[in-house]
């Protein structure tokens, strides 16, 4: 439902008419957004969708000036996640979205419009809304071209992986439908736990060991094993003992190793899918 009369080209295009981001919400996306808020400013704040939080609160700052904003608040969200406004979390937010929206090639950008719609102002945008849109993204858009592209690799140089338009939206901090109905992306859990969340969960018997807690290598090795062990319950089949016992005769050299790695790598595949059943293969 995209009319020509507000293509991106369109230079009458105004900014949304509101004085605060928030009040542009109505509806379900700002009901989501109250439930997103907390989560979403852990994870924008950690760089947690792959783009560093001081590039972000930068590449915001025409938004924050959009809606007569101090941009410097932007940097409250990190210092202070508790006390950041609505209106900040909100514009972060937008820029995140709007940085993955500006990452896709041009060719592209107007099959996602409706869906970027959906994500800013919700399902049914009104004329007005498109007009807003329009001036939004026509403001942001001149900020994105004066990036250089290896400013933009830099900012992106974290240790997540920088998700695009569709993931992003997806993510349980950003996603503003019912994880009902989006089952394949939900968090992790009943809580919607964030994937950094759910392994830091999922690792805890290995870390809390008492042997694990008084030694440095021990707990290296722990976090290793971690990692091996979630991407091994991510993968596992309808037979996890077989695949306990094919990862342990890969990873060990005496059959005591083996006996006691399989046996903690079935207890591990087990702990996640009781964590996580709706992940679970």
């Amino acid at each position: 439902m995209l009319d020509d009369e507000f293509d991106f080209d369109d230079n009458g295009a105004a900014p949304l008419s509101d004085d605060d981001l928030l009040a542009a919400l109505d509806g379900p996306v700002a009901e989501a957004f109250k439930t997103r808020k907390r989560r979403l400013s852990r994870v924008l704040a950690g760089g947690e969708t792959g783009v560093q939080f001081e590039a972000l609160a930068l590449f915001a700052e025409p938004i924050f000036g959009l809606y007569d904003l101090d941009a410097a608040d932007a940097f409250q969200l990190k210092a202070a996640p508790e006390a950041a406004g609505d209106d900040t979390v909100a514009i972060l937010e937008t820029a995140r979205v709007l940085w993955a929206f500006f990452s896709l090639p041009k060719s592209e950008r107007g099959r996602k419009r409706q869906a970027l719609a959906a994500q800013l102002v919700g399902d049914d945008p009104t004329a007005e809304d498109w007009m807003g849109l329009d001036g939004l993204l026509e403001t942001v858009e001149v900020h994105w071209k004066a990036l250089l592209p290896e400013e933009i690799e830099m900012a992106q140089a974290t240790e997540h992986e920088t998700l695009g338009f569709e993931e992003l939206l997806h993510h349980p901090a950003f996603r503003v439908g019912a994880e009902a109905d989006d089952a394949t992306h939900a968090g992790f859990g009943a809580a919607g736990l964030s994937e950094i969340e759910a392994r830091a969960l999922f690792a805890q018997p290995l870390l809390e060991a008492a042997e694990t807690m008084a030694d440095a290598d021990a707990f290296e090795n722990a976090l290793a094993r971690a990692d091996a062990y979630w991407t091994l319950a991510q993968s596992a089949g309808p037979d996890p003992e077989a695949d306990a016992h094919a990862f342990a005769a890969s990873h060990t050299e005496t059959a005591d190793d083996a006996a006691r790695v399989a046996a903690e790598a079935a207890r591990m595949i087990a702990r996640y899918r009781e964590l996580f059943p709706e992940h679970a293969g």
